[in-house]
């Protein structure tokens, strides 16, 4: 359900806003502890009563301990938080991916969560369209670099084709930055790409493919032959995806560039993004 509370939620994966680590009890009006880690999660689940769930800003107050723990108090809350995760209601699902994202954000995440991964991969098994794309952001965050035990996860994702595309969206994102040169990975890519996706999907998948160390030509193929899509924004992206990824994808997509650039059929603004793309191969 779209609530107040799971819009604010989303937000949280963009930016942890940094929160005093303490609330005012509202009957005495004195600062009361926040709770650990640990001891929110096993309250969430054990004293679970939907009519009183604790607030968001509540939630961001005991999150907002992540960055700063000591590693054994993470790995003491882990048990917690993944009961949560597991629970029925999206609300705590929701909480303890919220925990997840902000422990892949620390330098040692990797370490932590290496033995979750598959625990983790289960939301892509939910319906929720926004928690099937979390452990997407959790996997490629792991520091100092994502373990090749996500690699498996996220290709079987990308490869369903009952879950959400703008979801898998995201692990074309991820995974062409974890692994841009295996072959299981760009036909993975490949065959994703390859299907009906709405303007939306396709133009989240081909911006994720934005990056110079895409080389494989039969994905640099797919952007130029987005090139010709129907949908303006799907070519406006294209033209900015082969400029990103580099000269070598420009000077692939050469031909039809100059004939986007001097297209007066086409809107001033693609024309405009193709010369500044053939820019990058010829300047001046």
């Amino acid at each position: 359900m779209n609530t107040p509370r799971a819009a604010k939620y989303w937000v949280a994966f963009s930016i942890i806003v940094a929160v005093p680590v303490c609330r005012v009890d509202a009957q005495s009006g004195q600062r009361a502890p926040v709770p650990s880690l640990q001891q929110f999660f096993q309250r969430l689940v054990n004293d679970y009563d939907p009519s009183s769930l604790p607030k968001y800003e509540d939630v961001l107050k005991v999150v907002d301990q992540i960055s700063h723990a000591r590693p054994e108090d993470i790995t003491k809350a882990l048990p917690a938080i993944l009961t949560a995760l597991a629970h029925p209601d999206d609300n705590l699902k929701r909480d303890a991916a919220l925990a997840f994202f902000a422990i892949s954000q620390r330098p040692d995440s990797a370490a932590l969560l290496k033995d979750q991964i598959k625990r983790i991969s289960l939301m892509f098994d939910l319906s929720d369209p926004q928690l099937q794309g979390v452990p997407t952001v959790i996997f490629l965050n792991l520091k100092p670099v994502p373990p090749p035990e996500v690699l498996p996860y996220l290709l079987t994702f990308l490869k369903r084709t009952d879950r959400d595309p703008r979801a898998q969206g995201s692990a074309v994102f991820a995974l062409i930055r974890i692994a841009p040169d295996k072959p299981e990975v760009v036909a993975a890519i490949e065959e994703f790409l390859s299907r009906p996706l709405d303007s939306s999907s396709r133009i989240g998948a081909l911006n994720a493919l934005g990056i110079p160390s895409v080389k494989d030509v039969h994905l640099i193929a797919i952007v130029i032959a987005s090139l010709d899509d129907s949908d303006y924004g799907v070519r406006y992206t294209a033209v900015q995806v082969l400029r990103r990824i580099g000269q070598h994808a420009v000077l692939q997509g050469q031909s039809r560039l100059q004939e986007l650039a001097g297209d007066p059929a086409q809107p001033a603004d693609i024309r405009a993004a193709a010369r500044e793309a053939l820019r990058t191969i010829r300047p001046g």
